[in-house]
């Protein structure tokens, strides 16, 4: 669960899981090979002698757990993380015997390189428990409230804002909406009080528990106090589906805010059957707050925008590390329904359009990124509206261990012209150079409007932009005076979850 002091560690994990495939990765090992008597550094044995021998076995059937202890754990987790990290030289070999966690063992097997810009080349590195990841990535459901945070500041003073909210969750039921500010959590400030109380108010871990919530409403001049109780939510991947009418021109507008949900395959798919029976002329995606997912989705999706001009062409290449090389593959743009939600096979609705308008923060990460790199890769013209990308070019095939599923960057990707080196983002520019600048218009995050809003800054740019061919005045790194305190807001959205790139 993210915390509130932990915000830095989490920033890049603000991006879907997905993957409903974890059910049962383990192997049959009634005989396994015992583990040494003493760690050797350097010498690795194979994961598969130390997997589900687990310090607390499942009783679970649909597990092969045998009784073991945590340093069995952490064997197999340090020669799974060298046997398929993609910068597997660079990782520290440390002793499993010598850390009493198996997840914090797994936090200290990750390089500590960093980025052109300085920033560490791994920001993904992360475990989940496995029921509750199998449970949203196959359906969406997840333990809250059904409101999606921005944390403007993570130490005092603090300030927490709604950015969006689930339908049909106790949120909504108390009519709590986009730019409302949380001030307080049973009697706990968030500006300056404890993070502890704090985040066992957002974060609840079970469903029924009841949380005193200080509220102010966007435009309010007054707190109002609600008590919220924890359900289950089940997350709607794609947000809002409309078509804008501007001059003589049909214009979708559809947010989706993650790829991490198998029900996103179908949701996409009606959603681009209702635009495309609307005659659009153009489409802006919204993927501001799509921290990733399934990899076939983001390139579903890229098919029904393209259409027929992405018959037979490369979506994007996976490569793994040297060990690994014969699992390189490349991925197609796919004519068909992978079939997470939809039926397997059903032929995917496709729009045919030669440019989209993309709508972005720095919580566009993994497989929004990949999606836009695509597309670029085919030329299919983007247009990049709000802010840098987060920068994940990486991805990883999650794997479940004793109850626990562990993510740790396998591949790295390319689109079709090879292109694939964003780890610092996609940045909006006044010229695309074909890598890392993507011709666009750079305004911040509105949360004064509701997203739709055809005033809100970024859809607005946006629309401003179809009609006059270029950016209005004032988008630009330095972006003009704000006419509302909330129409410019720079900070950190927090997800129930974790996101990333994962493969099917």
């Amino acid at each position: 669960m993210m915390k509130i002091l932990a915000l830095a560690s989490v920033l890049l994990l603000l991006t879907a899981c997905g993957g409903s495939n974890i059910s049962n990765n383990n192997r049959f090992n009634n005989n396994p090979t015992p583990q040494p008597t003493a760690w050797v550094a350097g010498q690795y044995d194979p994961s598969r002698n130390f997997e589900n021998r687990c310090a607390a076995p499942r009783s679970n059937s649909s597990y092969e757990d045998l009784a073991g202890t945590v340093t069995d754990e952490n064997y197999w987790i340090r020669s799974w993380s060298h046997e398929t990290y993609l910068w597997y030289s660079e990782l520290p070999d440390i002793n499993p015997a010598s850390t009493a966690s198996a997840i914090d063992y797994f936090e200290q097997l990750k390089t500590s390189a960093t980025t052109g810009s300085g920033k560490p080349k791994d920001r993904f590195h992360y475990t989940w428990n496995t029921e509750q990841y199998k449970q949203l990535s196959e359906s969406g459901i997840s333990v809250g409230y059904g409101f999606t945070i921005s944390l403007v500041q993570s130490s005092p003073p603090r300030k927490a804002l709604i950015v969006f909210t689930e339908p049909n969750s106790p949120a909504t039921t108390h009519n709590i909406s986009r730019g409302a500010e949380i001030i307080s959590i049973d009697g706990v400030t968030v500006s300056h009080g404890d993070a502890d109380a704090l985040n066992a108010g957002l974060f609840p871990s079970t469903t029924g528990e009841s949380h005193s919530f200080v509220i102010r409403d966007l435009n309010a001049s007054s707190n109002r106090t609600v008590t919220l109780q924890s359900a289950e939510i089940t997350e709607v991947p794609v947000y809002k589906n409309q078509v804008i009418s501007q001059g003589n021109k049909k214009i979708g507008y559809l947010v989706l805010n993650t790829f991490g949900v198998a029900t996103a395959e179908q949701q996409l798919i009606d959603a681009t059957n209702n635009l495309k029976s609307q005659n659009i002329n153009e489409l802006v995606l919204d993927l501001r707050y799509n921290g990733g997912g399934y990899l076939i989705i983001s390139a579903e999706l890229g098919t029904m925008i393209a259409g027929d001009s992405a018959a037979g062409k490369v979506y994007g290449e996976v490569i793994h590390n040297d060990k690994r090389s014969m699992e390189n593959i490349s991925y197609p743009f796919p004519s068909t329904a992978y079939g997470l939600s939809a039926t397997a096979g059903t032929a995917l609705p496709k729009l045919g359009l030669a440019r989209v308008y993309i709508l972005a923060r720095d919580d566009t990460a993994s497989a929004s990124e990949y999606l836009i790199n695509a597309l670029r890769g085919i030329d299919v013209e983007v247009i990049l509206i709000g802010e840098t990308t987060h920068g994940k070019p990486y991805g990883f095939v999650p794997r479940d261990n004793c109850g626990t599923t562990y993510f740790t960057i396998q591949f790295k990707g390319a689109n079709a012209k090879g292109f694939g080196d964003y780890a610092d983002g996609f940045i909006p520019a006044a010229t695309d150079n074909g890598t890392d600048q993507v011709h666009g218009c750079q305004v911040a995050d509105d949360l004064s409007k509701a997203l739709g809003n055809e005033s809100e800054n970024i859809l607005a740019t946006a629309l401003y932009h179809i009609q006059h061919g270029s950016c209005p005045a004032g988008t630009t790194a330095s972006a003009n005076k704000p006419a509302h305190p909330l129409s410019a807001m720079r900070g950190t959205v927090i997800r129930p979850y974790p996101i990333g790139l994962i493969l099917p």
